[in-house]
């Protein structure tokens, strides 16, 4: 079995369903960089009163292809999720079910941003005309808001320095990260995903430049207190060139 069987099984069993509105990819078949390490991101709107019982169909209905030989669930009131694996297919091919309430999370769930390069939708079927598309405009305000913060939180290095002092490598880490590593990568996403600033790590090296990406690889690289302060200067000059991009780039004021 391959993807698009999988993909054209579930959607001959749920497009007959009533009760199920729409069914969409996400992730790489969204945005079009599917290769052979991707997984399937399986989107489906649902009326709520067969949120967890369409997600058990969907899970059984796999069960008729191959075993299922994983299975991680999460159950929320928005959304039903499962994550699954089938036997003999490639152990990179695993299966993310959500099933969301159509009441609880309705169309403003299902309004993506034109052109947007993290997060859109391969529709299968829309029977309830539930997905639409908006421009994205940026919010200066928001921009401005995230850079002070971060403003802030990167002049705060002494939170780190004072665990350096006390040998305490995992309470430095953990500070070191929180105050300036992430308020840099954040200040970084301000320029290249401004709608998708916090989204940290997640599929960076697909959002960004590749010589940023490498430029803020050795940050993540430390592997003792030495090595933490040794980057925190070279962290705050870096987040200052940023931090003067970001506000050039969006004409804010100093």
């Amino acid at each position: 079995m391959n993807r698009e069987q999988i993909i054209e099984y579930l959607k001959k069993f749920s497009i007959e369903k009533p009760y199920v509105n729409a069914m969409w990819l996400e992730g790489a078949d969204g945005i079009g960089r599917v290769d052979e390490y991707s997984d399937i991101d399986f989107w489906f709107d649902v009326e709520k009163s067969h949120q967890e019982s369409f997600l058990s169909e969907c899970i059984a209905k796999l069960g008729e292809l191959a075993d299922i030989d994983s299975r991680v669930d999460e159950i929320r009131p928005e959304i039903a999720q499962s994550n699954v694996h089938l036997a003999h297919t490639s152990e990179y091919l695993t299966l993310d079910i959500c099933v969301q309430s159509h009441e609880i999370r309705g169309k403003a769930a299902t309004c993506y941003a034109k052109g947007d390069i993290a997060e859109a939708p391969f529709v299968l079927f829309d029977k309830g005309n539930i997905i639409s598309f908006y421009e994205y405009e940026i919010d200066k305000g928001e921009i401005s808001r995230v850079l002070v913060q971060n403003e802030n939180r990167v002049r705060q290095m002494s939170r780190v320095m004072k665990y350096i002092k006390r040998g305490q490598y995992l309470e430095a880490y953990m500070k070191y990260m929180e105050n300036v590593v992430n308020a840099l990568v954040e200040t970084v996403r301000l320029l290249y995903t401004p709608r998708h600033f916090d989204y940290g790590l997640c599929h960076i090296s697909e959002h960004l430049p590749l010589e940023i990406v490498r430029e803020l690889e050795p940050f993540y690289q430390v592997t003792g207190l030495k090595e933490i302060e040794e980057q925190l200067s070279r962290a705050e000059s870096l987040f200052g060139k940023y931090k003067n991009r970001v506000r050039e780039t969006y004409h804010l004021a100093r």
